[in-house]
């Protein structure tokens, strides 16, 4: 397992994969986080997302992801769950599967556990962990709300500005307006999306709403000639109910991998 996944790439990643699992039919993930995974999550935390391996791995458009995703995925061939968290500094993987060695990069806390990271990072987790004290995380009970029944979910703390580029760098924006955000992505013959954005105030909900539509207009219009990415991004639905807002798509994975790739030369 690589130490660590650039946090520029992560947006990408984590869509491109929920992307790629679109063949895997009624199979869902685990309805609430894995409490070994739980157990290592840092207190520190302010972004969290869930991808279940052995979902990605049956799609057959798996070899399409983009290669520092796909070899990620690879070196974690004995993995059925990763969770990635992070935490304003550095990344950490926390990977569930049954693993006869520990995975390149990566430290195993049992047969069933394995976590990458810088060292302090991973000394704390395996402490953390077998410490048997769970830390009480508002993320964690976030994700316990919208993994069930979802291959790929995101839940990240408002008020904090990441280190992105590109295009994927206006995600700062919502996230200063926002008490919390979520994704959550199920997948059938077509990738369904819901985001939720809680407003810090009644005025940041407003212009949380107003950001999000700007946002999309402007990638809509620079998407050039490439019109299913267009329509795609024209197609979000929102709708705001007081300090909440709402984001819903729905796409076929053929077009979500087209937005992936865009994202991903950024």
């Amino acid at each position: 397992m690589a130490p660590y996944v650039r946090l520029t790439a992560l947006p990408a990643v984590v869509v491109t994969l929920a992307a790629l699992a679109n063949s895997c039919g009624s199979t869902r993930s685990p309805p609430v986080v894995n409490p070994a995974l739980a157990s290592c999550v840092p207190a520190d935390t302010v972004v969290l997302a869930g991808l279940n391996l052995d979902e990605i791995r049956a799609a057959p458009i798996y070899r399409s992801l983009p290669p520092n995703a796909l070899a990620t995925v690879q070196a974690l061939h004995d993995a059925s769950y990763l969770l990635i968290a992070y935490n304003a500094r550095d990344l950490l993987l926390l990977a569930r599967g049954r693993f006869r060695e520990a995975p390149p990069g990566a430290t195993l806390v049992s047969s069933e556990l394995a976590v990458a990271g810088p060292p302090e990072s991973i000394r704390a987790a395996i402490a953390q962990h077998r410490s048997g004290v769970t830390v009480s995380h508002r993320l964690l009970d976030l994700a316990s709300g919208v993994a069930g029944g979802r291959q790929m979910w995101i839940v990240a703390q408002g008020g904090v500005t990441l280190p992105l580029t590109g295009n994927v760098a206006n995600l700062n924006r919502i996230l200063r307006l926002t008490d919390s955000v979520t994704l959550a992505a199920q997948i059938d013959s077509r990738i369904q999306v819901e985001a939720t954005g809680v407003g810090r105030t009644s005025d940041a909900g407003r212009q949380l709403e107003e950001s999000l539509r700007a946002i999309l207009t402007f990638a809509a219009a620079g998407s050039g000639r490439k019109s299913e990415i267009a329509a795609m991004l024209n197609s979000v639905e929102i709708r705001r109910d007081g300090l909440t807002v709402h984001a819903t798509l729905s796409s076929s994975p053929e077009t979500a991998q087209k937005l992936i790739r865009e994202l991903s030369r950024q």
